[in-house]
């Protein structure tokens, strides 16, 4: 049986993740079918595929680049779609918002999200179901909650494609469950393929002390962050140590924390997020937000880049007070605000000098190298990988390395639109 991969999206990219994966012949599976945004934050779509055209589409995880161009799937039509139930949850809330942002540039509307999550098929992990002729499991990738690698047996053929993969322990996570099985094909995510993240005990550690610096000497700290995943991790971190005030939790990270309560079996440390739900102040309103940014504790808030959300009104409240803190705990992009803070120390759209504490850690949810390393060392019978989701810099970077420590002859890089085969 020769299998091809067809590259949709995240060849030589981060983001936008879609692959065509199926023998020759037969239709293929979608796996993962997501959106970029431009410089002016406007959506970039993967390449073009008709839902009669494939077997199904299988979605790792709920962030918009690997779920975000899916609905599009099911605006005249009804494929089949499997994802694990929190992952379908979250994305509803997620594109929901992506409409209501971007409705005007985008080819569906709430109809077609509602189809989705209505006619998905949610699996556990380690289920497997037949879909055509390949037989398809979803595994825990340790990414976010609900976040699984995509197993399939293509005629004894066993390709794996990770989705985003982490394997730290975290109080919301635990490490994927990738090691030990049996893959030919690897197709993996290598967004931090040349650099290693420190480890996470001290940068928990170093932000729990920072915020207790600031709340101490009676400022407030602002913690903007991710409404997936993030936030609920710095919730939990902040249940399990003191921080010497009250936490407030504003921003779609509350909506979401209700639906990783609601699926504990997929949450490491269900009792910290049931603390941090139960004691945390949830934001109602402009008079919780005003009361919030004047008094010492502290506030988590989307968005994580500062791009806009309730974190851009507390920011424009606290900075220019040297006895607050900013602490930046997401990635910050290029051309965001967030990004432009960190290096300038300045707010430029509205002049805006930061006088409060300023500081970013590092609570990255994506593997590093020596964790791809370390993966790749784990599996059986491996033949060939295949780097997508990261910069072609990194991505040859990383190939050396698997190639001097890992011994792994086949390493292939695809460009979007590229199709490999492999026997």
């Amino acid at each position: 049986m020769t299998v091809e991969l067809a590259v949709l999206g995240s060849g030589r990219e981060v983001g936008r993740a879609a692959l065509l994966v199926g023998g020759r012949g037969e239709k293929p599976l979608l796996l993962d079918y997501g959106v970029n945004f431009d410089e002016d934050d406007l959506p970039v779509f993967p390449g073009h595929v008709r839902p009669r055209d494939i077997e199904a589409v299988a979605i790792t995880h709920s962030h918009l680049d690997h779920v975000g161009a899916a609905p599009s799937l099911f605006v005249s039509t009804v494929p089949k779609l499997i994802a694990t139930p929190v992952t379908i949850e979250v994305s509803r809330l997620l594109l929901y918002d992506f409409i209501k942002l971007n409705g005007p540039n985008l080819p569906f509307d709430n109809y077609a999200v509602d189809t989705l999550v209505k006619t998905g098929t949610r699996l556990g992990y380690n289920e497997t179901v037949k879909i055509g002729s390949y037989d398809v499991s979803l595994v825990d990738s340790g990414h976010i909650p609900g976040s699984s690698a995509v197993y399939m047996d293509v005629s004894g053929h066993k390709v794996m494609y990770t989705g985003d993969l982490n394997n730290i322990e975290t109080r919301l996570v635990g490490p994927h469950k990738l090691a030990g099985l049996k893959v030919d094909t690897l197709i993996i995510e290598s967004t931090y393929g040349d650099s290693n993240h420190p480890p996470r005990a001290l940068t928990e550690e170093r932000f729990i002390r920072a915020v207790r610096e600031v709340v101490d000497a009676g400022g407030t700290v602002l913690v903007p962050a991710f409404s997936v995943s993030r936030g609920q991790e710095l919730m939990m971190l902040l249940s399990e140590n003191e921080c010497g005030g009250p936490v407030y939790i504003d921003g779609m990270i509350r909506e979401i924390a209700l639906i990783y309560h609601n699926y504990s079996e997929y949450i490491r440390r269900h009792d910290l997020l049931d603390s941090a739900v139960r004691d945390y102040v949830i934001v109602d309103g402009w008079r919780d937000r005003r009361k919030a940014s004047r008094k010492p504790g502290v506030i988590i808030a989307s968005a994580g880049m500062l791009k806009g959300g309730p974190s851009l009104y507390y920011f424009k409240k606290i900075a220019d007070n040297e006895a607050n803190g900013v602490f930046l705990v997401s990635y910050q992009a290029p051309g965001t605000p967030g990004r432009e803070i960190l290096e300038t120390g300045r707010y430029a759209e509205e002049d805006i000098e930061v006088k409060a504490r300023l500081e970013w850690f590092d609570f990255s949810s994506h593997i590093d190298r020596n964790g791809i390393i370390e993966t790749v060392k784990g599996l059986k019978g491996l033949k060939r990988i295949v780097l997508v989701h990261g910069e072609y810099k990194v991505q040859r970077a990383l190939a050396e390395k698997l190639v001097e420590e890992a011994g792994v002859g086949e390493i292939f890089i695809p460009e979007n639109g590229e199709t490999l085969t492999f026997d």
